[in-house]
């Protein structure tokens, strides 16, 4: 799944049901504190890491997400979860998950 956000600040899951890919795409060249600023505004508690990487809260995701309220689609999340705190990408007791910023070629 990836979090894009584009050049007017909308912000749509694509590929929601995914579950091995998951980045922050911009449109264009934000800086991360931009991307975070943006997605602030549909949930509280993401936060910067560096330039390329936000903690993201994941209850920002199953906002966005046409499946979230679906158990199948829930179960896989959790799953993609517990693979990310197995690796060390996630925070605050795995509510928080580390995501990659992209930027789409303007």
């Amino acid at each position: 799944m990836i979090l894009e956000i584009d050049e007017l600040a909308n912000v749509r899951l694509v590929n929601p049901n995914d579950f091995k890919e998951f980045c922050i795409l911009s449109s264009n060249t934000r800086s991360a504190t931009e991307v975070c600023e943006i997605l602030e505004m549909l949930c509280d508690g993401n936060k910067v890491i560096d330039e390329e990487h936000l903690w993201l809260c994941d209850d920002l995701i199953r906002e966005i997400a046409p499946d979230s309220n679906d158990e199948k689609w829930e179960s896989a999340f959790t799953e993609m979860l517990d693979y990310a705190s197995s690796k060390g990408w996630t925070e605050n007791n795995g509510t928080l998950i580390r995501a990659h910023i992209e930027w789409a070629k303007v």
